[in-house]
């Protein structure tokens, strides 16, 4: 069992979706200092019907490319993830959701912190996509086998969103959802 003491903080950078903190740490006798990625908890939702789900084409500055998602959305200070939730289903793809189940709760990674909330929500009702300024999505329904073959062949990459997927899939056919 570790001995560790955080003996200060301080921020180092802040952005809209993301800060850097700087920890002076002791543990087991040593003192050091660790850098820590601290970025707003985002929700990940997969919308489905009838075996297909709703994905994203979204551009992604980042990759500077479209990018295969499932729909994902920042959860803002004080904010609930349940609510988060249906506002991003509503404002990227134009869905409500009668029926929400609660998948998961997941670190993105153990050395940064960044929590990720896992919806699946079904009895989808269709309306109009409310994208903010910057976005750039583009909405299809495909079927789950289809989607799993994105995963495979390398078309679908985003890490987060194939753990989703995947989980989505073991817990439909153990039925569960």
């Amino acid at each position: 069992m570790s001995d560790t003491k955080i003996l200060s903080t301080k921020t180092v950078y802040t952005s809209r979706y993301f800060k850097v903190l700087q920890k002076l740490i002791k543990r087991n006798g040593k003192t050091f200092t660790k850098d820590i990625i601290h970025r707003n908890a985002s929700v990940l939702i997969i919308p489905y019907v009838n075996n297909e789900i709703y994905i994203e084409s979204n551009y992604r500055d980042a990759l500077e490319k479209m990018n295969l998602e499932i729909v994902q959305g920042t959860i803002e200070e004080g904010d609930d993830p349940f609510e988060t939730a249906k506002r991003e289903l509503q404002e990227e793809v134009g869905l409500t959701a009668k029926k929400w189940d609660k998948l998961a709760v997941w670190n993105l990674a153990g050395n940064m912190d960044i929590t990720l909330h896992l919806f699946a929500a079904t009895d989808l009702e269709e309306g109009e996509q409310q994208l903010d300024f910057e976005e750039d999505i583009e909405i299809q329904k495909i079927p789950l086998e289809k989607i799993l073959g994105k995963i495979e062949n390398g078309e679908f990459t985003t890490a987060t969103h194939i753990a989703a997927l995947l989980l989505f899939d073991k817990l439909r056919k153990e039925g569960k959802l």
